[in-house]
């Protein structure tokens, strides 16, 4: 952390020896007020700008009381799943210092976050490389939602402003399934994802709905590989797939920053070593490129065969709240955050 962020969080100490057990939430309040005293003296003495052309943070685009309460909901939420605060001044897990940062980031205001401008944010130069699965249609009113002209398949219907909203589609589909399809659309539409967590860039996004073509529908031996790649700072630190979705074997087996694989659980269970695809170093150097310019990004990526697919980009993980299993790999991340989270003046 430079100079002029070392004014110490004097109060997150006080918060510290409270433990939620002995206090339930009798402080919330409280570190509400500390905390975004402290964040608003952070920015002021920053030396870091970014361009509100181009750029926004929480302080930016919210009024006090919004981003006072945004960022308290993070640290609540942390509180209540841990039972302790987070300690923001040498923070000692991986969920504390991804709260931290969801809180001073700077978000793009092509908004990485928003899964139908994720493609936006693949440089030129990579566009024969990684590209998006193809969207049949995009709708901004469920009412509106029609598949009679998309061609027979396998689909997902998904929203654009948050997570677990999806589901899938077999294409044509009856009135009934119509029906419900809109039911679900509607409920997603209306939904503030992020209100509960310090997720406000989710807050952003135009919400919408849109019908995304299987990767594997007709393609390939229907085979596909989920990258989940952690990059802190510009270097790829933690490698996460996730292996048997929707299945009872599913598990998360993780490797270093030189996809070697490392015998820990990281959010969930690591069952045992799974044989990397031959272009998973490929893979990995096109996340770092897709991080750069965030302190931290986790890129999710799709192999496809040779076809390399970007999914997302998420900025806040399961909102930091689940717990990481291993104390090693729990250190190995904390350790990668040299600087720590960076405070953005907005000009």
């Amino acid at each position: 952390m430079g100079e002029q962020l070392t004014r110490p969080f004097y109060e997150n100490q006080f918060y510290l020896n409270r433990a939620r057990n002995e206090n339930h939430d009798r402080y919330i309040h409280d570190f509400a007020e500390d905390f975004h005293r402290w964040h608003v003296a952070q920015v002021a003495a920053s030396e870091d700008e970014v361009s509100s052309e181009t750029h926004m943070t929480l302080l930016s685009e919210f009024s006090e009381k919004m981003a006072k309460w945004t960022a308290c909901r993070g640290a609540a939420s942390y509180y209540r799943k841990n039972d302790v605060w987070p300690n923001f001044i040498e923070p000692t897990s991986f969920g504390a210092m991804n709260i931290l940062h969801s809180v001073t980031m700077a978000m793009p205001r092509v908004n990485p976050a928003d899964k139908l401008l994720v493609g936006e944010c693949i440089p030129s130069d990579l566009e024969d490389t990684v590209s998006t699965a193809t969207v049949a249609g995009a709708w901004s009113n469920a009412d509106d939602m029609d598949f009679r002209d998309i061609k027979p398949g396998t689909y997902y219907l998904k929203a654009n402003h948050g997570s677990a909203m999806n589901v899938k589609v077999e294409l044509p589909c009856s009135d009934i399934q119509m029906k419900e399809l809109r039911k679900i659309a509607d409920e997603w539409l209306h939904t503030a994802y992020g209100k509960s967590s310090s997720q406000w860039w989710y807050f952003k996004i135009d919400r919408k709905v849109f019908l995304e073509q299987d990767l594997l529908d007709g393609n390939g031996d229907g085979s596909l590989t989920d990258f989940r790649f952690h990059v802190i700072n510009g270097a790829p630190v933690l490698l996460q797939m996730d292996v048997g979705l929707h299945s009872e074997d599913r598990h998360n087996p993780v490797y270093d920053e030189n996809l070697n694989y490392l015998p820990h659980d990281f959010l969930r269970v690591n069952k045992h070593e799974e044989p990397l695809p031959e272009n998973a170093d490929k893979a990995q150097q096109v996340a770092v490129r897709l991080a750069k310019g965030f302190q931290y990004c986790r890129v999710d990526l799709y192999l496809r065969g040779k076809d390399l697919f970007l999914g997302e980009m998420t900025f806040l993980p399961n909102a930091g709240r689940r717990h990481v299993r291993s104390a090693e790999l729990d250190e190995m991340l904390c350790a990668a955050w040299d600087p720590m989270p960076r405070f953005h003046r907005v000009t």
